[in-house]
């Protein structure tokens, strides 16, 4: 597949993204809310580039991230139009969370110094990877969008039944300002439980029917200790790219979770 990036002329094999192709090329192409075990969402629109397609004259801005790699395909990444648009985003998100360190970096990285309408003092972004992760990876959907507008906010259902929550931090730890903090929130609860408690990496499906000894104080547990290390990443995300690999090499099905000796 031929298609044309910045002017430059370049080949791609399969199918990809624009996005991927950008990356593949060398080009660095911001993106809050993409991860690469995730399906792809289009949040936090920063991956906008500008496209014409093979035969007609106009030029598109569409979500990198989203549009796919096509023959012939004119892609325009750094463009005073994409920049000003993504300058515009981030000053969109500091007027949102104008105390979070992440999003403060951000500013300083596109040359927003102050934003013009207003300051919050919120932390998430919406760019909902801590809900995907929750939903596609884990598989417990604990905790979802709610609300609309300015009022959208990330929480369980209805705000109060965190009973799906398996306390295994995926979302803590695929979040990138901070405002996400289920892990701690689902412990303390568990902790008021005085039955047994079951592993969290039991509940993930690495170990069978292992029970945790240290009351959810994952940090002195030398199983979590154990996994982290062999993974480098979180497990969920280990366990998840081993069944996806097993599934690609018709090894096994994606229909639930299975245990990872």
């Amino acid at each position: 597949m031929r298609y044309t990036i910045n002017g430059k002329k370049r080949t791609a094999r399969g199918k990809m993204t624009v996005l991927e192709a950008a990356r593949s090329a060398g080009i660095d192409i911001p993106s809050l809310c993409d991860n690469d075990y995730l399906e792809p969402y289009g949040a936090c629109r920063l991956c906008v580039v500008e496209v014409r397609e093979k035969g007609r004259k106009g030029w598109r801005v569409v979500a990198s991230c989203l549009y796919p790699l096509k023959e012939g395909l004119e892609i325009r990444t750094d463009s005073k139009l994409i920049l000003q648009h993504r300058k515009l985003l981030v000053e969109l998100m500091l007027a949102r969370c104008s105390g979070n360190r992440y999003v403060r970096r951000l500013a300083k990285r596109f040359g927003v110094k102050r934003p013009r309408f207003g300051g919050g003092d919120e932390d998430c972004i919406m760019c909902g990877l801590c809900v995907r992760v929750c939903s596609e990876i884990v598989g417990a959907a604990a905790i979802g969008f709610s609300s609309r507008g300015i009022s959208r906010k990330v929480e369980t259902p209805f705000g109060i039944d965190s009973s799906k929550c398996i306390a295994c931090g995926a979302c803590t730890y695929v979040c990138p300002t901070g405002a996400i903090n289920m892990e701690y929130e689902r412990v303390i609860e568990l902790r008021k439980n005085e039955k047994e408690h079951m592993c969290r990496y039991t509940l993930m499906g690495f170990l069978d029917e292992a029970v945790c000894m240290l009351n959810y104080e994952c940090a002195r547990c030398e199983v979590d200790q154990r996994m982290r290390d062999r993974f480098d990443t979180h497990p969920a995300f280990a366990m998840h790219g081993r069944l996806r690999g097993a599934a690609a090499a018709g090894r096994v099905k994606r229909t639930g979770k299975k245990g990872v000796k």
